[in-house]
């Protein structure tokens, strides 16, 4: 039976800190090897520091922790690495990670824009991370000049005490004297790195002033010489020299963009194969000088592209003007590539204001804007909506001067089908209550927070006075202490009234609106705005991805609750001459075809092209046809009295034309004509057609517990 003293014993257990030893234990949970230098530079020179990383696996294992990784095996991987033949990446195996994914990464980048540190935080923040070996210090971990995400890597190794281990130490984050080595050592890298970009700053701006080359993009129709050869290998590159077989490329790129008033998208389409060559084994090391670096590569070069034309446009490198930061433009820096007039008139053009825009400005978003993306590309492109036309279109092929629009369709479309699902699957009638009691508690506390408020105010104030009638005392020491509680009450002062104040007074018509608005979405939706609808879509929806083909759409919703539903929309194809314009591969089939083919071959190798606009473009592209092939050598079928009876009453009643021609063998041309001549009337055709779409169940959905008490399931 337990005694008085054994549960004060078990409580002062249990109440009693882990000593340092307990913190800094090894192995704890997870370890991950930080591998990171600044450059590519730095990853190939410094040999030592990158096997260096290699050497940790050793000590991991020294620690305790049980891993098939070795030395030999990572340092042959980050030989490869070095050399080119293997990118950055990580090495995986029982408790141990290598993550090199950091080699040539600037410790200065934020977390987004380094991977290395983003795999790090994530396992941070699941609290599976029990150690960091670094080959240095904390610094290895982050160099960020505003502190930020320095502050961030301590503050969640602090909270799951993940330990930091160098091959001299380990420093746990809750011991005070370890927290502050850390954070000493995170702060000297952010300095550090502060003296070094002003000093390289300055050595930059003394060689740019000389007009020479200090690192950024090389125009295209420029290399620049390698004046020197350092002993470390480096190159110290000099003035920008003209390259003739990429300056040429540079003067037919301006004409035709001068020659197309200015438009990129009319000089793309007549550069059609133009291209800059590769650059020769002689100038190799300009393949990542260049600006070219970034453009897309074809088998005779590197493609022109929207960014080289505005490049070309609005640089005034390429007439010899060198421009760096801040200082004094150098004229007749180096010679020029393109004549100067010609420079002038692209540039006129380039930097001409915009027109203004138009209705959009003056009109809602759509109801489903920013929520759409186009997966029929490698990567999703986000749909833009243009609501003074009342559609959503794709149009990246368009922009990159690629080809016609991908997706052009009404809003209509997209609108109905997802809303009513979405509408259909939502039902926040049993949470109104909740809502509007969670409000009323929400107020409460406001007030009792205000009150709370003012009353430590008004205690703080009292202690101000008292402290201040002990002013004067003859003991310095004394009047020191006071003077120093005298600022801690000013400061938590100011403090308690910097917080915010809740200046809007919630009256019962604020509870009455929430409710209508609850229980009457669905009833009500649509006399809702736009925008409101927009917003609220957005607070309930990830987004929305669409595969499309002509007239089939299938739309996938990705809720923000992590549940898909996938919706198939039949809709009527669009008019619009972006998206209903010829590919290259139709052309081709059509110019084969059109001499010498039968009509009848012809619209079967073009399922999705009418006749009329086979003809338009056949005559457009080629010309005539062969008689033979017209079957203007054939004669006209007479019209029987009973044939035309039976057409004149199926025209009239409505019948599609193409049922007409299929089951009579008359042309649509034959019986627009007829018609004519007769008088027949044919009925005016709806403005517009129903849409159709269907809903598919996912089997990954669960039914249950998606959106609260009020989510009733996919139906």
């Amino acid at each position: 039976m337990l005694t008085v003293r054994d549960i004060i014993n078990s409580k002062r257990r249990r109440a009693q800190k882990p000593d340092e030893q307990e913190l800094r234990k090894l192995p704890d949970r997870r370890a991950v090897i930080q591998g990171r230098l600044s450059g590519f530079a730095q990853v190939k020179e410094s040999r030592e520091s990158v096997l260096e990383i290699a050497g940790l696996v050793d000590v991991a294992r020294e620690d305790g922790y049980q891993t098939s990784l070795d030395r030999a095996t990572i340092e042959r991987w980050l030989e490869d690495i070095q050399k080119g033949a293997s990118p950055p990446g990580t090495r995986e195996d029982g408790r141990v990670t290598v993550n090199c994914l950091g080699l040539g990464v600037s410790g200065a980048l934020p977390e987004d824009k380094r991977p290395d540190l983003k795999l790090t935080m994530e396992l941070l923040k699941k609290g599976e991370l029990g150690a960091i070996y670094v080959t240095e210090g904390a610094n290895r971990l982050s160099r960020d000049p505003d502190r930020v995400v320095s502050a961030t890597v301590l503050k969640l190794m602090k909270e799951t005490n993940c330990k930091l281990r160098t091959p001299r130490e380990v420093l746990s984050p809750c011991i005070e004297r370890d927290w502050e080595i850390i954070h000493d050592e995170l702060e000297r890298g952010a300095d550090e790195l502060k003296t070094m970009n002003t000093r390289l700053y300055r050595r930059r701006a003394r060689k740019a002033g000389r007009g020479e080359f200090v690192g950024e993009p090389v125009m295209p129709g420029f290399i620049v010489p390698v004046v020197e050869e350092e002993p470390n290998g480096r190159l110290r590159f000099g003035k920008l020299q003209p390259y003739p077989p990429h300056a040429g490329v540079d003067v037919r790129i301006l004409e035709e963009f001068v020659k197309q008033g200015g438009s990129w998208r009319r000089a793309l389409k007549a550069l059609e194969g133009v291209v800059f060559p590769f650059f020769p084994d002689e100038y190799k090391y300009m393949e990542r000088l260049s600006s070219l670096r970034s453009a897309p590569r074809t088998e005779k070069g590197y493609a022109v592209t929207k960014s080289i034309i505005h490049n070309l446009a609005t640089n005034p490198k390429s007439i010899g003007i060198w421009h760096w930061g801040d200082m004094e433009p150098i004229l007749n820096n180096h010679p020029a590539i393109v004549p100067e007039k010609l420079f002038l008139e692209a540039y006129s053009l380039a930097s001409a204001r915009a027109k203004p825009r138009g209705r959009g400005i003056r009109n809602e978003p759509l109801e489903w804007a920013g929520l759409l993306y186009c997966c029929n590309h490698d990567i999703p492109e986000r749909i833009s909506g243009h609501p003074s036309k009342g559609a959503y279109r794709c149009q990246l092929d368009y922009t990159q001067g690629r080809g016609p629009s991908c997706l052009d369709v009404s809003a209509r479309y997209i609108d109905r089908p997802l809303t009513a699902t979405v509408l259909k699957s939502l039902d926040f009638t049993p949470l109104a209550e909740e809502v509007l009691m969670k409000l009323e508690a929400d107020v409460s506390r406001s007030g009792l927070e205000a009150a709370q408020r003012e009353k430590e105010k008004a205690a703080l104030k009292r202690r101000l006075e008292r402290i201040k009638q002990y002013l004067g005392d003859e003991n310095p020491e004394r009047e020191e202490f006071y003077w120093e509680q005298i600022g801690k009450i000013k400061k938590q002062t100011i403090e308690l009234e910097s917080l915010p104040v809740d200046s809007q007074k919630i009256t019962p018509a604020h509870y009455a609106m929430v409710r209508e608005f609850l229980s009457g979405l669905p009833k009500n939706w649509g006399n809702y705005s736009r925008t409101n609808r927009n917003r609220l879509l957005r607070l309930v929806i990830e987004r929305v991805d669409l595969r499309h083909r002509k007239a089939a759409i299938e739309a996938t919703l990705r809720w923000k609750t992590g549940q898909s539903q996938t919706i198939t929309i039949t809709r009527v194809m669009a008019k619009s001459k972006k998206e209903c314009a010829w590919s290259i591969e139709e052309l081709d089939t059509l110019k084969r075809m059109w001499p010498k083919s039968s009509k009848e071959s012809i619209v079967l190798a073009l399922p999705d092209r009418s006749w009329k606009s086979i003809t338009h473009q056949g005559y457009k592209h080629v010309g005539k046809r062969s008689a033979d092939a017209s079957g203007r050598n054939r004669g006209r079928r007479p019209w029987g009295s009973g044939e035309e009876k039976e057409i004149q009453r199926l025209y009239e009643g409505g019948t599609p034309l193409s049922d007409i021609e299929s089951q009579f063998g008359r042309s649509r041309t034959a019986v627009y004509n007829v018609a004519a001549k007769r008088g027949w009337e044919r009925p005016i055709p709806a403005p517009t057609r129903s849409v159709c779409w269907s809903l598919e169940q996912n089997p990954e959905v669960s039914n249950e517990g998606c959106l609260g008490r009020g989510y009733r399931g996919w139906g």
